[in-house]
């Protein structure tokens, strides 16, 4: 009984913890290329701005995953990330409108910050396999702080853009707070050491991160200028916080369902589902952008990011040795939110810049119906054995 009871409080905690950090992202995340609008950058610059973080998570991330799996205790480098992320932000708001300074502070933030979800995922997964509650449950919690702050934030930041760097360090450092409560984990890398190369070996993951950083370079390319180009065709920044704040919600279903998703439709099925519905976002956007398509094209962001984001981490935690999960993790994080923003971000602020935002929708669609045609035509061949086995091992 007392074992159950300490269970259910890691999993309130945790949850907890999830929500604070993504209310944090929620002031800051969708709302930062307005800020750089502000101070009057061109596209390509906030593209390049936006797309710091990405690049250097390609080169830190994994030295992070790292350092967590040969760690005594992976919560000790998510407590230091937490402390700097909270403090460096600050960096940006005191550089102006200099590029080269807002180029030096947007990479010192990005260095610690680049960390602070693929580790909290790490620690959550093993302590939902310990503590026996679905880690789903836990991420949901995570979007619905990032709904509410969302909103929030939309309504502060029209008063002033600035708000956001004391909101989002404030919310930050508050988590901070949480998670020194969160129960240890260790690293596990500590006697036997295992390179990371190995993660590459596992032909199924590989095939699934193409997919992955195709689809994800469009979505990449949205939230670099979705704000921007919304706000060009009249929408105001309280409706693009409540789109957003929508967009969290309309993520609950499939987070509370998801565990029953891939167990019945399996990982390859749902990613399938997922390409088809950026198909229909970007559709919506090309044609016309209107009070109207704005919110029904945030009502139907359950089915794009997060649906990536659950599976890769589920797949990790499944398929991946306890030794590289940390790093597991950190690899989905670049797929997700390196390599794919960074070229979804730059390429996308260069093909504004000379064609348009709008005709840039368009492009991303056709982009996505071509990645699916690719993986429709190499999961028959190459996944569905593994497939087959992962759904083996679910079901026992």
């Amino acid at each position: 009984m007392s074992s159950d009871k300490s269970a259910k409080s890691t999993y309130v905690y945790v949850s907890f913890y999830y929500a604070l950090m993504f209310m944090a992202l929620g002031a800051f995340s969708s709302y930062i290329s307005l800020y750089y609008n502000k101070i009057n950058l061109d596209l390509f610059t906030i593209g390049l701005l936006t797309s710091v973080g990405s690049i250097i998570a390609l080169f830190i991330q994994p030295l992070w995953g790292l350092a967590a799996d040969r760690a005594k205790s992976k919560n000790g480098i998510l407590l230091l990330s937490l402390l700097l992320t909270a403090a460096t932000i600050w960096l940006v708001p005191l550089s102006g409108n200099h590029l080269w300074l807002l180029l030096l502070s947007t990479t010192l933030f990005s260095v610690v910050q680049c960390v602070v979800n693929p580790l909290s995922d790490t620690i959550a997964l093993e302590l939902a396999n310990k503590s026996k509650f679905n880690f789903s449950r836990v991420r949901t919690a995570g979007s619905v702080g990032y709904a509410a702050m969302s909103a929030v934030a939309g309504w502060i930041l029209e008063k002033n853009i600035d708000y956001m760097f004391p909101v989002f360090s404030i919310m930050m450092f508050i988590a901070f707070l949480f998670a020194c409560g969160i129960p240890r984990v260790e690293g596990h890398q500590r006697k036997v050491k295992v390179k990371l190369k190995e993660i590459f070996k596992n032909k199924p993951l590989m095939l699934i991160y193409i997919y992955t950083f195709t689809i994800e370079s469009t979505l990449g390319f949205f939230f670099t200028f979705h704000a921007v180009y919304s706000q060009e065709q009249g929408i105001t920044t309280s409706l693009i916080g409540i789109g957003i704040m929508i967009g969290s919600i309309s993520q609950f279903p499939f987070m509370i369902f998801f565990d029953r998703l891939y167990r019945r439709f399996g990982i390859y099925n749902i990613l399938m589902f997922s390409g088809f519905i950026h198909i229909l976002r970007w559709v919506l956007y090309a044609i016309a952008v209107t009070k109207f398509t704005v919110i029904l094209s945030w009502v139907l962001h359950g089915g794009t990011f997060i649906l990536f984001y659950l599976c890769l981490a589920e797949y990790v935690n499944r398929n991946v040795q306890k030794e590289l999960k940390a790093s597991g993790q950190m690899m989905n994080s670049i797929m997700l939110l390196g390599g794919s923003r960074i070229f979804g971000g730059l390429a996308g602020g260069a093909y504004a810049s000379w064609f348009g935002m709008g005709s840039g929708f368009v492009v991303c669609a056709i982009v996505c119906i071509l990645t699916m045609i690719y993986f429709s035509l190499f999961v028959k061949k190459y996944l569905q054995p593994q497939e087959e086995q992962t759904q083996i091992g679910i079901s026992s």
